[in-house]
């Protein structure tokens, strides 16, 4: 038997990081020298072993316009997967989430006799529903990490399965308040705010000026300190350029720390957070911490993008909690005056901290207790074998 080739396919920063857990859960399963994996991905995913034709980093593009503008770094990235595909064939394609790209890589692979295993959906059931038809010509098998998924494509007639979330693999944050605030040169006993403004450059632009626009407004009324995230495909100096032409200098050494920890630890020893919506917002849910949710695109994009959502709440942990249980601020709505006051309201009381924490405790039990990495592993697996 000659070894199996594997096609990976991430798009963003998340994605990335299960994409590697996979790829070593696989390695475990089967001999080392019996399996191989070329694709698109990030850092994470090449230490795994993935060989890859192109970095996420070149991918990171928001919005209709932002990805219009991104349009030749995509083809190019396209084209490439498949001529080295053509020449070497995979016995199997597994694509995560990135669904503009990926759906489109499922037709070409489906067309050319290779089957393909769609991890992390496409949100179709949010917006843009018509997609389905794709998925269920094209996709093997789509395997859903959030619970009211499977419910929906079954519906549709997709073979689908329920994997769990895999956030939940190693969700354990360090929560030594002391120790961790501490080594930052920070108090420990004064009001700490998580800032995560997103994973890809774009959104950097977006949304980190009006966050910390929000930020110098509630300095106003409370002592706080801010801990700014800073994601593994952002670079670090641009944070610090953005957060510069918004910030007295000052104000930006003494009270603000711009930061490459992780961001479950970032949230889990904050009193609030303002919060990118996407995975951060589950991640902030599930350490527990106050926040609310925001996104910022360009004009156009929203205006296209809202004509196409479905869902009357768009924060993953209020969609998983089918309630409204962090307050969301999109595009015009995201006012730093109205993000202040919001913010505001919950460092001030501590009884409406503690009745969000408690909501969002509830968050975590619906996201099942299965091992998604493994469970994606075993069906990868199987198809390799059949």
């Amino acid at each position: 038997m000659g070894k199996k080739r594997i096609l990976i396919v991430a798009g963003e920063a998340s994605a990335d990081r299960y994409g590697a857990r996979l790829v070593r859960k696989l390695q475990a399963l089967h001999k080392s020298d019996s399996i191989c994996f070329y694709g698109t991905g990030g850092d994470e995913m090449q230490q795994a072993g993935v060989q890859l034709l192109c970095h996420i980093r070149d991918l990171a593009h928001i919005g209709v316009r932002e990805a219009l503008s991104g349009l030749h770094t995509y083809y190019k990235a396209y084209r490439r997967l498949l001529r080295y595909s053509a020449d070497h064939s995979p016995d199997l394609a597994v694509l995560l989430d990135f669904p503009e790209f990926n759906l489109r890589l499922a037709k070409k692979m489906k067309r050319r006799g290779i089957r393909v295993v769609y991890y992390i959906s496409p949100q179709i059931w949010a917006w843009r529903s018509g997609r389905i038809r794709a998925v269920r010509d094209y996709v093997d098998k789509m395997l859903v990490i959030l619970p009211f998924e499977e419910e929906y494509y079954l519906k549709r007639g997709v073979h689908v399965e329920f994997v769990g979330h895999p956030l939940l693999e190693d969700f354990k944050p360090d929560r030594d308040r002391k120790a961790f605030l501490s080594s930052l040169d920070l108090d420990p006993l004064r009001k700490t705010v998580a800032i995560l403004a997103g994973s890809r450059r774009k959104e950097i632009d977006y949304i980190l000026p009006t966050v910390l626009r929000a930020a110098l407004l509630l300095q106003k009324d409370i002592s706080a300190q801010f801990l700014i995230s800073a994601a593994p495909t952002v670079e670090m100096n641009h944070i610090r350029r953005v957060a510069g032409s918004i910030l007295p200098q000052d104000l930006l050494e003494s009270s603000f720390r711009i930061l490459s920890r992780d961001s479950r630890d970032i949230l889990a020893n904050s009193d609030f957070a303002f919060v990118k919506s996407g995975t951060s917002s589950l991640e902030a849910a599930l350490a527990e911490v106050p926040f609310l949710i925001t996104y910022r695109i360009s004009p156009f994009s929203w205006w296209i993008g809202s004509m196409l959502i479905r869902t009357p709440m768009k924060g993953l942990a209020n969609l998983i909690a089918n309630e409204k249980i962090v307050p969301e601020f999109y595009q015009s709505e995201a006012q730093p005056e109205k993000m202040a006051r919001m913010a505001l309201e919950f460092l001030a009381d501590p009884e409406k901290s503690a009745a969000m924490r408690s909501q969002l405790a509830t968050i975590r039990e619906k996201l099942s207790v299965r091992c998604a990495s493994d469970a994606v592993a075993a069906t990868v697996s199987g198809y390799l074998k059949g």
